[in-house]
């Protein structure tokens, strides 16, 4: 998991835009977060395009639909893992928040396993996982599966150029650009 910069001049805050039970008026949050986010889901890192349900998730539930719920609560999330957090919150507390500015210190990618660690201490980075199931199979499975991938077509390509082409902003590369935290630590390069 990369850790979430909120910007402190975004269009969200400019046009002091609130979170509605009418879901038709959050769609341009929704569309300003994901731009924020460079079109990754705040928790799984897959690249959110045209067939990714996305969901405005509040990452305290406590707060949606109260004077507390802001800006720095909401971020961009699959569909699916928005709903696997559900109802959990009371059992992982204190948690870890995906703007702690020592996340990724915290939170490390193992990519013998394709997982992320802690520290067994760390409380809320343990919570933060559990919470948000970040080390469940099928996506430690897909993570897997896609760094080996790139991992063969690197090793093809023998070029020291390969993540430069990758990095580019062309649509037909965009499916070489997910969790890339993985891609950062395996390759040792920031993306």
């Amino acid at each position: 998991m990369k850790r979430i910069v909120k910007n402190k001049n975004s269009e969200i805050l400019k046009l002091n835009l609130s979170y509605s039970k009418d879901s038709k008026k959050n769609k341009k949050i929704r569309e300003i977060l994901e731009k924020e986010q460079d079109r990754y889901c705040a928790y799984t890192e897959t690249k959110i395009d045209a067939t990714f349900s996305v969901d405005i998730e509040h990452f305290n539930p406590k707060l949606k639909y109260t004077d507390k719920d802001s800006y720095k609560n909401w971020f961009a999330v699959s569909h699916k893992w928005n709903n696997k957090k559900g109802i959990k919150w009371d059992n992982f507390q204190p948690t870890l928040h995906p703007t702690a500015k020592d996340l990724e210190q915290r939170l490390i990618y193992d990519e013998d396993t394709a997982s992320y660690i802690c520290k067994i201490e760390d409380i809320e980075a343990n919570n933060l996982m559990k919470l948000i199931d970040l080390n469940n199979s099928e996506l430690v499975e897909s993570r897997e599966n896609y760094i080996n991938l790139l991992k063969i077509l690197y090793k093809e390509a023998k070029e020291v150029s390969f993540f430069d082409w990758i990095t580019k902003p062309k649509k037909e590369k965009e499916e070489l650009t997910k969790y890339r935290r993985a891609i950062e630590t395996v390759f040792d390069i920031s993306l």
